[in-house]
């Protein structure tokens, strides 16, 4: 189908590094949540959905960084709700997660697609080089949370790289935590 993306975040915001990210390295590497022009975005959105044209199939937050930070998040998600049936989706690394207020904005979503690579410290550590206070404790623990809570759908994304998070070993631990989430 077709997607409307809306970045939330200045570029490059986001608590983690990954080695795979599409949009290349962090500039702003930040866990910190924080206001970010969320009446310019909900103008911007208002002013699209009443356009003429063909409508997207699912509004998707995400962008070039992580959506989370953004305090406007619940906000953004329930004006979007008001103004249009059109789904809304969130794609979050789900580093916080392991936040209530996360979790409760989130719950507004249609869909929320966070990220889990692996179920090991060090290959997180290796792939998604977090911020050095987060963990992959407080990473699963929040998806755990957040799926309990949560009734709309959930796709989890996993990232297979080649020698890090490929073999038995790790495909196994990661079908473990799959299950517990």
């Amino acid at each position: 189908g077709r997607s409307l993306g809306v970045d939330l975040i200045p570029p490059k915001t986001c608590p983690y590094n990954c080695i795979y990210c599409e949009v290349g390295p962090t500039t702003c590497r930040s866990q910190e949540r924080f206001a970010y022009q969320t009446e310019a975005i909900i103008e911007e959105l208002a002013a699209y959905l009443k356009a003429p044209g063909i409508p997207p199939d699912v509004i998707t937050l995400a962008g070039s960084g992580e959506p989370t930070l953004n305090q406007g998040l619940g906000r953004i998600i329930r004006e979007i709700k008001a103004m249009s049936p059109i789904p809304v989706a969130v794609l979050t690394n789900g580093a916080l997660l392991y936040l209530p207020e996360v979790r409760r904005e989130l719950a507004a979503a249609d869909i929320v697609l966070p990220s889990l690579d692996t179920a090991r410290e060090e290959t997180y550590r290796a792939i998604n080089r977090p911020l050095p206070e987060l963990s992959l404790e407080s990473l699963l623990e929040g998806l755990t949370a957040f799926r309990r809570e949560y009734r709309g759908q959930m796709w989890l994304e996993v990232m297979l790289l080649k020698g890090l998070n490929d073999t038995e070993t790790e495909v196994n631990l990661l079908r473990r935590a799959l299950e517990k989430i």
